[in-house]
């Protein structure tokens, strides 16, 4: 059976006090990205007299089944008001390699008086030829400048023409299209996202990041108003004025000094501990053990005292950091609820 001495007790249980810090510390890191999206989005939920979904949305099985998308992959679903078409705005989930998590904002548009062919809708800048997907590629007959701009490809290319008349494609060529926005379309519904070569595997916590995603995605889901219309002849745009640039206010906010200082006091203090302990932990054990404590059993004594202060101090620590990210998420929640009313 292994016997650990009281000093070897005193740096094994010091060990273990800091590695406990650290791994509740990183936990928090991962949650309150999370945390803070949540709080604004319900917040503009809030404000637009709408509805947030923090896990799936009413129609996640529709889009299982026209579009493919894992119900159980669909987070942070807000809905926008708009009297002609039911909007949404999600996030989907995806799983990588070695624990990493993606995350790709999607907005649709639910019409529930139309119906799609399923087809793929991109501008031909916006990605290669290798992923036009030119094996589906569906041929307009008489569209040259429509082909020349826009790659579109489906299964069912008989149904796909048909949808696309001359009037539709000229419509589509009126508008602007967003800049790396590709669309795809099926049932009831149209989807757009942004083209990128790589997917966001992390998050930060700030205020000013939330605002600037939340920002982007308010001009996804504006900024495709006009293709949306062009598919539908109907009028969406004119509906949309309520909650475009709704974020900009909280993107110019200051982040609070508390926050700013938070992570850097407790690393701070946690490094300063962790000197401490290296420099003066060994002489002053060999002090102690010599003059106060001269036995066994009180250098034992010793040592869980000193270990258990460890660990409280670190749960104050990681207690109080956490704290203040629940007020600034509660904060962030107002200032978004706030911004309309």
């Amino acid at each position: 059976m292994m016997h650990f001495d009281a000093t070897e007790f005193l740096i094994l249980g010091s060990v273990a006090a800091f590695a406990t810090w650290v791994w509740r510390f990183s936990s928090i890191l991962r949650k309150t990205p999370r945390e803070m999206r949540v709080a604004a989005l319900r917040g503009s939920a809030k404000a637009m007299g709408s509805e947030f979904w923090e896990q799936g949305n009413p129609f996640q099985d529709e889009l299982a089944g026209e579009l493919i998308i894992d119900p159980n992959s669909i987070v942070h679903s807000l809905q926008w008001p708009n009297a002609h078409v039911e909007i949404f705005s999600f996030q989907e989930v995806g799983h990588l390699s070695k624990g990493r998590t993606s995350y790709l904002y999607w907005a649709g548009y639910r019409f529930s008086d139309r119906s799609f062919p399923k087809f793929d809708l991109k501008p031909t800048r916006t990605v290669s030829l290798l992923r036009r997907g030119w094996w589906r590629k569906v041929a307009l007959p008489g569209q040259i400048e429509f082909e020349s701009r826009y790659a579109l490809t489906g299964e069912d290319s008989a149904v796909i023409e048909q949808f696309f008349t001359a009037g539709r494609c000229a419509a589509i060529l009126s508008r602007e299209w967003p800049r790396e926005v590709s669309l795809k379309a099926g049932g009831r519904w149209v989807l757009v996202h942004r083209e990128t070569v790589f997917h966001a595997t992390s998050e930060s916590d700030s205020e000013e990041s939330v605002a600037k995603e939340i920002q982007e995605v308010s001009s996804l889901v504006t900024g495709m108003l006009p293709l949306a219309e062009a598919l539908t002849d109907l009028q969406l745009v004119e509906q949309s004025q309520r909650y475009v640039g709704r974020s900009a206010a909280v993107s110019n906010q200051e982040r609070p000094w508390w926050d700013r200082l938070a992570i850097l006091i407790l690393g701070v203090a946690i490094a300063l501990s962790i000197l401490l302990l290296v420099a003066f932990l060994g002489p002053l054990w060999e002090r102690l053990s010599s003059t106060i404590l001269g036995t066994e059993a009180k250098r034992y004594l010793f040592a869980v005292l000193f270990i258990s202060f460890l660990f409280v101090i670190g749960d104050w620590l990681v207690r109080s950091y956490r704290r203040a990210k629940q007020r600034a998420a509660a904060q962030l929640e107002a200032q978004y609820s706030a911004i309309l009313n």
